[in-house]
């Protein structure tokens, strides 16, 4: 058994908007990891550190991805007058209050060094928060060593 750890990293850019949820398809540079790792049977775990972003997986359709979006400005609006605020006057409980309900980890089988996924299911990072930020994805490869 092998347990490969890798990192992708970037630069958020949030544009300020009444939602404040920016997606990345994240797939693509997991599968290429994936190919890459000596793991060819196993499991991903995706984690994101961080309490204001969140990974999910969805189908990444314009439609949905509004959708997507929309409904979490209803589930959770950012006006509310909430009680967490830093010293500096973020203002992003509900940026908090989103990640944890969505979750900052994600497992996901990998067969023949390729993530099982269903046809149109797609890897979301998603950023809540209502800044910038430098962010980190960790993925953990854990399984039968490639030959």
């Amino acid at each position: 058994m092998r347990v490969i750890t890798r990192k992708i990293s970037w630069e958020t850019r949030v544009v300020p908007n009444e939602g404040y949820v920016a997606m990345s398809n994240l797939t693509p540079k997991i599968q290429d990891i994936a190919g890459e790792t000596y793991v060819s049977n196993g499991t991903v775990t995706i984690f994101v550190p961080g309490t204001t972003a969140a990974v999910c997986t969805i189908e990444w359709e314009e439609g949905l991805l509004t959708d997507f979006e929309e409904t979490w400005s209803r589930l959770v609006p950012r006006h509310l007058d909430y009680r967490h605020k830093f010293l500096w006057e973020e203002n992003n409980a509900f940026s908090h209050l989103r990640a944890s309900m969505l979750g900052q980890s994600l497992v996901v089988p990998v067969v023949n060094r390729r993530l099982v996924l269903g046809q149109f299911q797609q890897v979301a990072f998603v950023e809540f928060d209502n800044r910038s930020r430098q962010r980190e994805v960790v993925l953990q490869f854990i399984g039968e060593q490639a030959d």
